[in-house]
């Protein structure tokens, strides 16, 4: 059975998003810093009157800062945040994930804890994104164990956490 996920580049990295996850891409926005907060997060950027955090995973990569092409804003239960991506690739449609012993030393190890799955596609690694990323995030800024409800492929019923 074949899964479609919304396929972003961030640096050499090919990851997929649940496409049900993702509610719209937009075009990079001004983004205001906010003082003493981890790499991670870029800052508060304002979208139709609601201010959103706005996360930077080039940092936990490891890589440079880079122009943001897009930006994913992510939706759930409680609230929003923004992802900063380089590049959109598109819906791309794979298999099954391949089991976690196959790829589990191959991921990056920075984005060990919010890779749920693997697949192949095109002879690129595509590193599956949970539902929740932001609330999965939001734990590993602040030490605190996975939302509850994030299952082996994540899961929106956990609901979100404010960043």
């Amino acid at each position: 059975m074949s899964r479609e996920l919304l396929a972003v580049r961030i640096g050499p990295y090919l990851f997929g998003a649940p496409v049900l996850a993702v509610a719209e891409i937009l075009q990079p926005s001004q983004v205001t810093r906010v003082p003493k907060v981890p790499p991670l997060v870029a800052g508060i950027a304002v979208v139709r009157g609601l201010p959103l955090t706005v996360l930077t995973l080039r940092p936990a990569l490891s890589l440079p800062s880079g122009r943001v092409e897009s930006v994913l804003r992510w939706t759930g239960d409680r609230n929003t945040a923004l992802v900063h991506v380089d590049e959109v690739i598109g819906l791309v449609a794979v298999e099954e994930p391949l089991p976690r012993d196959s790829w589990a030393t191959l991921v990056p190890l920075a984005a060990a804890a919010w890779v749920t799955d693997a697949y192949r596609w095109q002879e690129e690694w595509v590193w599956g994104w949970p539902d929740d990323l932001p609330a999965r995030l939001e734990a590993e800024l602040t030490g605190a164990d996975k939302p509850s409800g994030a299952g082996a492929r994540g899961s929106s019923k956990g609901g979100q956490h404010a960043l």
